[in-house]
């Protein structure tokens, strides 16, 4: 499947060229997939967060706190600043990722579109679909397999991925993109059923939002 630093570092810098075009305007508009934070704080995560696991700075308590923390602590903080401090720590992030840390790669491709939604670029082919869609399936594959559930299928043109090895109870018949923003929680319920489908798709909105909570409002972007 590649290089996972260097699929990183694409997602990265299509970031980083995005914020800094935009006017101060843009870079405090709400991020609506993650509306506690403004598009600067989003930078403000990406950045704080392999700097500090990269530094041994890990949570030692409750998850989403220790990640308010890093943003909170970057609050005030010029765009330059982020970036600078993003683009400075690539031999620890080389060794982050190929030491398990492969969720930084999952979280940032996620939240690149999340940034392009929120300043209206969207760009449906800025995705690495051979990085992302394998391994944005295979982290449902122990909520699934504990529910009982089959396995997703994406179904995508002339290709296929899924989940784990087991029939598939769900499959998504759509481009690969949507399939990305499905099964990390940027649909609504209403929208995940209104996707073209086969399968029993009640079961699963049921493990994704557990996953991660869907949003109650849509995100704009269909």
């Amino acid at each position: 499947m590649g290089d996972l630093f260097e699929a990183y570092d694409r997602v990265r810098m299509r970031m980083i060229e995005l914020v800094e075009g935009c006017d101060p305007d843009e870079l405090a508009r709400t991020v609506p997939a993650c509306p506690d934070w403004s598009v600067t704080d989003l930078v403000a995560h990406c950045s704080g967060l392999p700097a500090a696991l990269s530094s041994g700075d890990v949570p030692g308590g409750e998850l989403q706190a220790w990640l308010d923390g890093l943003v909170e602590a970057r609050r005030g903080r010029s765009l330059a600043s982020l970036v600078e401090e993003w683009t400075s720590i690539d031999e620890g992030l080389r060794g982050l990722l190929s030491g398990g840390a492969g969720l930084l790669f999952d979280d940032l491709a996620v939240h690149e579109h999340d940034l392009r939604g929120a300043i209206g670029r969207a760009d449906y082919d800025a995705l690495d679909v051979d990085m992302v869609l394998p391994r944005t399936l295979a982290g449902l594959t122990a909520p699934l397999e504990a529910a009982g559930l089959g396995s997703i299928e994406a179904r995508c043109g002339v290709r296929t991925w899924r989940s784990h090895d087991a029939p598939p109870g769900w499959v998504l018949v759509t481009t690969p993109w949507e399939v990305t923003r499905a099964v990390n929680s940027r649909r609504t319920a209403d929208e995940l059923r209104a996707l073209p489908h086969e399968g029993e798709v009640e079961p699963y909105l049921a493990v994704l939002d557990a996953h991660l909570p869907l949003p109650t409002e849509s995100l704009g972007e269909a």
